[in-house]
C-alpha cells in the first residue's frame, strides 16, 4: 500500500491541508477553524473577488429574466490581462514565435472589439465564446479548497479559427486550441515584499498573494504556441506577486514511440503463447504421454488449464492449510485499494478543505488508519514463510536456501516488470484529463527511468525516486525475507534455542520504531492529519523501512510456529477462554484503529485541529500499533485454524474467496496504477465524500480484478508451472 504512496500519497495530501491553514488563515493559534478570516481578510477578498451577493445578482437572475442592452456596450473591452495568465504574452523577447504572437494578437482583437464579435457570430463563428468560456475561472467554493480551475476542457479542441479580415480589422489568423494546465509553484512572498505589490485584474486570481501556491487553471491557447511560449510569459507576469509557475501541461497528440512497440511484441507472444497453450491443451486432450513430453512447456501457458486452476473451488478439509488467511487476505486486499481511492481523489478534488468531514467521526478512523492492512500482509508473509520452511523440513529434512531465494525473485519479479512495462509505456495513452501531464511525470517517466527498482526490490531505498508506488511494500517484505534465515537456521538447527533468539529478536524490533519516533520527533505511520510540530518525512524514518516493519513480520512467524506445532495437536480451550482470547483481540484491534481519533481527526469538538499528539503518546502508540494489530491477528488466525472461530471463521474460510484470493498479488500491482491512470483520464475536478469514493472503489476493485486477471494467467501462473517443471524438489525423507 502506498498511502502516491502506500499511505505517502495521503499524508502529503493531508500534510497539504496544513499548510492551506496557514496560507489562508494566516493564524498561529491551531484552534482556530481553518476559514476564519479577520476583517481585514474580508475585506481584501471581498475587493478581489467581489461580493458574493452582487455576484450573484448579476449573474443567473439576470441571464434568466434580463434581456436589455447596458450602456456602453459597443466601447472597447481591455484585454490585456489575458495575456501572460490565459494566452502568451506578445513580446519578441520572450515568445520567439512570429505565428504565435500573431494568433493571440487575433484572438486579443477579437476579445476587445464587440462590434468585430458580432461580426463573426452573424457568420456563426463563435470560437471566440468557446476559447474563453474553456478558461478556468475562479468559481464557488473557495473557502472548501475549491483550487483545481481546470475550466472546460473539452471545449479548447473543438476551435478551429480560420479568419482573414482586411481593414480595419487586420486579422489574418488560422489555429486551433491547444489546452493547458498551469500549476503554481510555492510562494515567493518574503517579508519584505509590498502588501500593495502591483497586480493585474485575472480570472484565476494568480496573481493574489492571498491564493495558495498550488492552484491549478486550465487556459486555451492557439495550437502555434508552445508550452513553452506559456511558460515564459507566466513566469514574468507571475513574478510581480512573488509567484512563479510550476509546470505548464499543454495536451498534445501521444504517438507510438520504440518503447511501446517493444512491449506491445512482449504482449503479442505473451498472447500467441497463451492462444497457443490453450489450443493444444485442447486438442491432446487427456493424453498423459503426450503431456509428459516437450509440449508441456507450451501447456503451462494454456490460458484455460490456468483458468481452471485460478478459479477451482476446494471444499475438502485440509489439516495444513490455513484457510481463514483466503478471506483475509481479500479483506485487506479491498481496504487497501479503499485507502489509495482517498488518497488519489485527493489530487483533483474539488473540496481539498471541507475534506475535514470525512475525517470527524471515530467511525472514519477506519478509513484515516487503512495503513494497517499493510500490515496484515506483513503478518500473513511471516506467518507462511516461516511455516512453509518447517514444513519443508519436516518433509524432506532439509531446506534448500538456494530455492529459498530463487523462488522468491521468480515468483514476484517478472509479474513486477510486466506492470511496470505497462506503466511505463500504454498507460500513457489514457491520460486524456488535465492532470495527464502530472501523472505522465509521475508514473510513465518514472517508470522509463527506475521500473528497475521494483524489479530488484530497492524502491524504498531511495523514496524520491521510484516507478510502482506501491513496489516499496515489495522492497521491504523481501529485505526482511533476505534475513529471516537468521533466525530460520537456528530454530531449525536447535528449536529452543532458536526459539529464545527469535523472542529477543522480535523484541528488539518492538522496540525500535519508539526510539524512531521518539528521536527524531516522528508521528505514528498512520497519523495522516498530525500537527505541523511533526517530522514531516516519517516516511524516512518509520513506514518504507524493514527495521519499522519487521516487528509485525514476526508476530507472523510467531503465529507460523504456533500453528505448525499444533497441526497434529488437539487444542483444547475452555469456553471462558476463548471467548477471553476474543475479547482481547477485537479490544486490542478496536484500540489500535480507533484509540486516538481525536488526535488523529479534524473537525471534532470545539477545536478545528486534532490534539496535539505528545512525543511520548506518540512514541508508544506508534511504535507498538502495529505490532499489537499484529498480535490481534495472530489469535484470530490461531482460533480460526484450531476451531474456535465459529462464524468468523466461517466467513473468512469459506471456499468462495480462493479464486480472489489467488488474484490478490496481481490486483496489488495494477490497481495503483489503474488508480493514478483515471485521475490522468477525468475532464474536470472530482467532489471528495465516502459514497462516491466507495462506489469508485468498487469499480477500481472490478477493472483491477480484469487487469490482475490477465496478468496471472500471462506471467504469474505460467512462471509457476515453469518452475515446478524446471526445479525438483527434494524428496521426502524416510522414516
Amino acid at each position: 500500500m502506498n498511502w502516491p504512496t502506500s499511505g505517502k500519497l495521503t499524508c502529503a495530501a493531508f500534510i497539504c491541508l496544513g499548510v492551506v491553514a496557514v496560507g489562508v488563515g494566516g493564524r498561529e493559534e491551531m484552534e482556530d477553524a481553518l476559514w476564519t478570516l479577520n476583517p481585514s481578510q474580508i475585506k481584501g477578498k471581498l475587493e478581489r473577488h467581489g461580493d458574493p451577493v452582487a455576484k450573484a445578482s448579476r449573474g443567473l437572475p439576470r441571464f434568466l429574466v434580463e434581456d436589455s442592452k447596458s450602456e456602453g456596450e459597443f466601447k472597447k473591452n481591455d484585454m490585456s490581462w489575458a495575456e501572460g495568465i490565459y494566452l502568451p504574452l506578445r513580446d519578441p523577447s520572450l515568445v520567439p514565435s512570429d505565428k504565435c504572437r500573431n494568433d493571440v494578437d487575433a484572438i486579443i482583437k477579437v476579445l476587445e472589439s464587440p462590434v468585430l464579435q458580432g461580426v463573426l457570430t452573424l457568420q456563426n463563428r463563435y470560437w471566440f465564446a468557446y476559447l474563453v468560456d474553456s478558461w478556468g475561472k475562479t468559481g464557488d467554493g473557495i473557502l472548501d479548497g475549491n483550487f483545481f480551475l481546470w475550466g472546460m476542457p473539452s471545449e479548447c479542441p473543438m476551435i478551429y479559427v480560420q479568419e482573414d479580415l482586411g481593414r480595419p480589422w487586420n486579422i489574418n489568423a488560422t489555429f486551433s486550441g491547444r489546452y493547458c494546465l498551469v500549476y503554481t509553484d510555492t510562494s515567493l512572498v518574503t517579508e519584505t515584499t509590498p502588501a500593495d505589490s502591483p497586480t493585474v485584474r485575472v480570472g484565476a486570481s494568480m496573481l493574489n498573494t492571498a491564493i495558495p501556491a498550488f492552484l491549478q487553471f486550465g487556459t486555451c491557447i492557439p495550437s502555434s504556441c508552445t508550452s513553452e511560449d506559456m511558460m515564459v510569459s507566466l513566469e514574468a507576469t507571475m513574478s510581480s506577486a512573488g509567484k512563479k509557475p510550476r509546470h505548464v501541461d499543454c495536451f498534445e497528440e501521444k504517438e507510438l514511440d520504440g518503447g511501446d512497440i517493444a512491449y506491445i511484441v512482449v504482449l503479442a507472444i505473451l498472447g500467441a503463447l497463451m492462444v497457443g497453450g490453450a489450443l493444444v491443451d485442447w486438442l491432446i486432450g487427456e493424453r498423459q504421454n503426450l503431456r509428459e513430453g516437450p509440449l508441456r512447456f507450451l501447456l503451462v501457458f494454456s490460458v484455460s488449464g490456468n483458468l481452471k486452476r485460478i478459479f477451482q473451488i476446494n471444499n475438502k478439509q485440509d489439516p495444513s492449510v490455513i484457510s481463514c488467511l483466503h478471506g483475509m487476505r481479500v479483506l485487506s486486499m479491498t481496504w487497501v485499494v479503499w485507502g489509495h481511492s482517498y488518497a488519489f481523489k485527493t489530487t483533483v478534488s474539488k473540496n481539498a478543505l471541507g475534506m475535514y468531514r470525512l475525517t470527524n467521526k471515530v467511525i472514519d478512523q477506519t478509513l484515516v488508519n487503512a495503513s494497517y492492512s499493510v500490515d496484515t500482509f506483513f503478518f500473513m508473509s511471516g506467518l507462511l514463510v516461516l511455516y512453509g520452511v518447517m514444513r519443508e523440513q519436516q518433509r524432506s529434512g532439509r531446506v534448500n536456501w538456494f530455492l529459498f531465494y530463487f523462488h522468491r525473485f521468480i515468483r514476484l519479479s517478472p509479474a513486477i516488470a510486466m506492470t511496470a512495462g505497462m506503466a511505463a509505456t500504454l498507460s500513457k495513452f489514457a491520460l486524456t484529463g488535465p492532470y495527464g501531464g502530472e501523472v505522465q511525470r509521475s508514473l510513465v517517466d518514472s517508470c522509463r527511468a527506475y521500473w528497475w527498482k521494483d524489479a530488484l526490490f530497492v524502491s524504498n531505498i531511495d523514496t524520491q525516486h521510484f516507478c510502482l508506488g506501491q513496489c516499496w511494500y515489495t522492497a521491504v517484505d523481501t529485505q526482511i525475507y533476505i534475513c529471516l534465515p537468521i533466525i530460520l537456521v537456528p530454530l531449525l538447527w536447535k528449536p529452543n534455542l532458536g526459539l529464545l533468539w527469535m523472542a529477543f529478536v522480535t523484541l528488539v524490533f518492538f522496540c525500535v520504531t519508539p526510539i524512531l519516533i521518539g528521536a527524531f520527533h516522528a508521528y505514528p505511520d498512520s497519523f495522516f492529519l498530525a500537527n505541523l510540530g511533526y517530522e514531516a518525512n516519517y516516511n524516512i524514518h518509520t513506514y518504507e523501512v524493514p527495521w519499522s516493519r519487521a516487528y509485525a513480520y514476526l508476530v507472523g512467524c510467531w503465529a507460523g510456529w504456533l500453528i505448525f506445532k499444533t497441526q497434529n495437536v488437539k487444542v483444547k480451550l475452555a469456553v471462558w477462554q476463548a471467548l477471553l482470547g476474543w475479547l482481547v483481540a477485537a479490544t486490542i484491534a478496536s484500540l489500535v484503529i480507533y484509540g486516538i481519533a481525536d488526535y488523529n481527526s479534524l473537525g471534532r469538538g470545539d477545536s478545528f485541529f486534532a490534539k496535539v499528539l505528545p512525543v511520548w503518546m506518540a512514541a508508544l502508540y506508534g511504535g507498538l500499533g502495529r505490532g499489537a494489530w499484529a498480535l490481534a491477528l495472530l489469535w484470530v488466525v490461531f482460533a480460526c485454524h484450531t476451531g474456535y472461530g465459529g462464524l468468523i471463521n466461517e466467513f473468512l474460510s469459506h471456499p468462495s474467496w480462493q479464486p480472489l484470493s489467488r488474484l490478490t498479488y496481481s490486483l496489488y500491482l495494477v490497481a495503483l496504477p489503474i488508480q493514478a491512470m483515471y485521475m490522468g483520464y477525468v475532464p474536470l475536478p472530482l467532489y471528495m465524500d465516502h459514497t462516491s469514493t466507495i462506489v469508485q472503489t468498487s469499480g477500481y476493485l472490478f477493472v483491477g480484478g480484469l487487469v490482475a486477471l490477465w496478468l496471472s494467467l500471462a506471467i504469474e501462473a505460467p512462471i509457476i508451472g515453469l518452475e515446478k517443471l524446471m526445479i525438483r524438489r527434494p524428496a521426502p525423507k524416510r522414516d
